[in-house]
Formats: structure tokens, C-alpha cells, sequence
């Protein structure tokens, strides 16, 4: 990789220089950072899961918002370096497919649930519009499947996903989860690209359970 090369893709790509520059593993840390501003993801003291977690770049940005009181679970099926001076963060290699991954989490949470469920997942990308959507769409329904497991009432699932003909059925299925539900694409998102956000607030599973986050939040929300 040339110094001309990484000049130019830095005049196209700004966020890719802003992330050499402080530090972090990846551009996609400006995403949630943009997301968490504008919708108030996080807050100190959170059980957060990251689903998708490699190379680290949503991770870091969420160690800096829940702070030693959290507990930030990273997973990949890539192994992700390790975050030694940060003892709260636990990494989990393995498939989301794979019910020795969903065993994984179950052993690290025990009895208690997260507040907070993000995911980044994206498959690799086939060039074949109609393939490509259908293969995230069976990444979301997983996803989802994750926070029906492990979610706590009244929690937070922001999850990538591709414009296309399956965001109405999305949409659908997650708003009959969650109280509100948006679609957003971030600022540091490239121009080109399909991909958006599916913001859901406010977990409604099945059994009624208690939890940290106060009714009284919901006025927070920003639609």
C-alpha cells in the first residue's frame, strides 16, 4: 500500500484518515458514534453484545460509553485482538449460526440479560443485488433471534441491514418487538452505499420482566 494510494483514498474517504488519526481499528466507529449522538444508545453501566464485532472499531466506541460499570461482549467469527487494559470487554469467537456461540454468551451472562444489542453483520457481498439481500435478511432474522434470547424489556437493537425489497417485511417483523422502530443511514456511511440502520427501542418480549431502563425514557427518543 503506497503513500499515493493512502493520500487518495484519504481525500475520498474522510473518515478513513479521522480513524488513523485517533486511533481506532476502523472507520465504522464514526457510525455508531453518529448513531449514539443522535439516538442515545448507550449509557454507563450497560450489558451491551456486539454481534459482527471485528475488527474492534463499535467496540472501542462503546467502552468509552458504558465505562468500567458495563459489560461489553464482542462477537466474530474472526478473532478480534484483544482489548488487555480493558478488563470488562469479553470476546467470543464463533458463528452466530451456531448454537455453541449463543451457549457462549448464555455461560458469560448467566441469569441476567443486556440492555443494549448491536450488530454490524454483513455478508460478503456477491455483486448479485437480489443474493446479496436475501443474505442479510437471514443475518437480521438471526440477529433477532439474539435479542428474543438475550435482550432485556425495554432494550436497544441497532442493526445493519441493506435497502431492498425485504426492509418492509423487517420493519414489520421488528415492530412487532419493539415500541418504535426507524430506519437511518449515518453520516459516516459511504454515499454509494446500500447499507442503513434499523433503530429499535423500547424490547417488548413475551414475559413481563423488570428492567433498568425507565418507562420515563421514552420521551428521549428522537424519531
Amino acid at each position: 500500500m503506497t503513500k499515493k494510494w493512502r493520500r487518495r483514498k484519504a481525500e475520498r474517504d474522510p473518515f478513513y484518515e479521522l480513524a488513523k488519526k485517533k486511533g481506532v481499528r476502523s472507520r465504522a466507529y464514526f457510525k455508531l458514534e453518529n448513531i449514539d449522538k443522535r439516538f442515545g444508545i448507550f449509557k454507563p453501566g450497560d450489558r451491551v453484545i456486539d454481534l459482527g464485532a471485528y475488527p474492534g472499531g463499535w467496540l472501542q466506541y462503546i467502552i468509552s460509553r458504558i465505562g468500567i460499570d458495563g459489560l461489553l461482549i464482542g462477537v466474530d467469527i474472526n478473532p478480534i485482538k484483544p482489548f488487555e487494559e480493558v478488563p470488562n470487554v469479553v470476546l467470543v469467537q464463533g458463528d452466530i449460526f451456531e448454537e455453541d456461540t449463543f451457549a457462549k454468551i448464555e455461560e458469560i451472562l448467566g441469569e441476567n440479560k443486556v440492555d443494549v444489542i448491536v450488530s454490524d453483520l454483513s455478508p460478503n457481498i456477491t455483486g448479485i443485488w437480489e443474493l446479496d439481500t436475501e443474505i442479510i435478511y437471514d443475518y437480521n432474522m438471526k440477529v433477532l433471534e439474539y435479542a428474543e434470547r438475550f435482550l432485556e424489556r425495554d432494550g436497544i437493537l441497532v442493526m445493519k441491514s441493506f435497502e431492498g425489497r425485504r426492509v418492509s417485511n423487517i420493519t414489520r417483523k421488528l415492530k412487532s418487538k419493539f415500541r418504535h422502530v426507524r430506519i437511518y443511514k449515518p453520516k459516516a456511511s459511504r454515499k454509494r452505499s446500500a447499507e442503513i440502520y434499523f433503530i429499535c427501542m423500547y424490547y417488548r418480549p413475551k414475559s413481563r420482566k423488570t428492567s433498568n431502563r425507565s418507562s420515563e425514557e421514552e420521551s428521549v427518543f428522537i424519531p
